[in-house]
């Protein structure tokens, strides 16, 4: 008798752990998912992401929490900045207001466009049947954040054999920075300069002075840029309207592919070569000056004339590209990128933006002998340059999506 009793209370048991393990699986599925949303009252793309998690109570148990980074109480809003600048770290973001910015669970959301809203609802899904963990409840409530509880999309990573996993987006930007900085660089207008500069230290066979001379010369023509791509990259960041400036750079961009094409077909039809944005007179004016620098007995006047002739050579340049750089430092900026891929995006595109003269200089500098490139390239970088500019333009105007690289 008393067997059959303990069979009966350990069934029970048994009956009763199952219940309650069903109940605990129910209440999981039904639990609520906080949806962090941060934004500001004036920004389109943050009235359309609230319309859709608006949408969402319907089929979903969610909760949104709002963070207005204008808010009229100004100490409610320096409060929601600090935590989004908090949040920013912890998901290894720029550290500055980029809005719509939505955390669900542990995974976070720049801007929104309709594979971001896709990936949302992947998300809230996922965990409407796992556990999860709120990021910013526990940065609220000053918790430490484990790495595990930041989640990452595999699907923006690709295997390359012997490289490994690497993020699409990052690489994205690394294949656009090496085309553009070469296409861009593939130009008549400093080459020209630099060459002549050569050609004239050339049969003094001082090797010290041409690589002085000629190095000072790239590596002005490398600052400037720098300079004036971070500048262009932290006017736009500042640009309060940036839909509005994103359909201006993208006209401008199907402006500038434009007269691109057209400087190649009319280069073909009148067999021109080289630059056309200096004339013949100007050329005269600029190898004048060229030649009194290299006579010039004093290294430190010569020096400063080199400087003073590579910034003028590269404000012509920026005209002769059409705007090249203005363009890669607004794609940069559009996909919010942090400071330092700012910088190692910068300076790929310098780099190969400087690759063939580079290569020109050393084989001048070692053999003494000064080389040019065929005008058949340079006239090509007019049209193949004329086309990027082109796609990207159609890109930013109808598909921005796509350029934002949201796999």
């Amino acid at each position: 008798m008393n067997k059959k009793i303990l069979r009966l209370l350990f069934i029970l048991s048994l009956l009763f752990f199952f219940s309650c393990f069903s109940l605990l699986t129910k209440t999981d599925n039904n639990q609520v998912i906080p949806i962090h949303f941060f934004h500001n009252t004036t920004c389109y793309n943050c009235t359309e992401e609230e319309k859709y998690l608006l949408s969402l109570p319907e089929e979903y148990n969610i909760e949104i929490i709002y963070y207005t980074m204008d808010d009229e109480d100004s100490h409610k809003a320096q409060a929601n900045k600090d935590l989004f600048y908090r949040a920013a770290e912890i998901f290894d973001i720029e550290k500055r207001i980029v809005v719509p910015f939505t955390v669900i669970g542990g995974k976070s959301f720049i801007g929104f466009n309709e594979n971001i809203k896709n990936e949302m609802l992947t998300y809230i899904e996922k965990y409407q049947t796992s556990s999860f963990v709120d990021v910013i409840q526990k940065l609220i409530n000053n918790e430490t954040i484990d790495p595990n509880d930041i989640e990452v999309s595999e699907e923006s990573y690709i295997t390359i054999p012997i490289i490994g996993k690497v993020d699409v987006k990052n690489f994205s930007l690394l294949l656009i920075a090496i085309v553009m900085g070469f296409v861009d660089g593939v130009n008549p207008c400093a080459m020209w300069i630099l060459i002549f500069l050569i050609t004239m230290l050339i049969p003094t066979g001082d090797r010290k002075k041409i690589w002085l001379y000629g190095g000072v010369f790239l590596i002005v023509s490398a600052l400037f840029y720098f300079v004036v791509m971070m500048a262009w990259i932290k006017i736009v960041e500042l640009i309060a309207a940036k839909q509005v400036f994103i359909i201006i750079i993208g006209i401008f961009a199907l402006c500038a592919g434009g007269y691109n094409v057209y400087r190649y077909i009319k280069a073909t039809i009148k067999q021109e070569e080289g630059c056309d944005v200096t004339n013949p007179t100007q050329r005269r004016k600029i190898s004048s000056k060229i030649r009194k620098i290299i006579n010039e007995k004093s290294i430190l006047i010569a020096l400063i004339g080199i400087i003073a002739l590579a910034i003028t050579i590269n404000f012509i340049e920026l005209a002769c590209s059409a705007g090249l750089p203005v363009l890669f430092s607004q794609i940069l900026t559009i996909n919010d990128v942090s400071t330092a891929k700012e910088l190692l995006y910068v300076f790929v595109y310098i780099f190969f933006f400087l690759l063939d003269d580079l290569v020109i200089f050393a084989i001048a500098t070692f053999s003494l002998k000064a080389i040019g490139m065929s005008n058949k390239v340079t006239k090509y970088s007019h049209l193949i340059g004329g086309i990027l500019m082109l796609v990207i333009g159609i890109l930013l105007l109808f598909f921005p999506n796509i350029i934002m690289f949201n796999f």
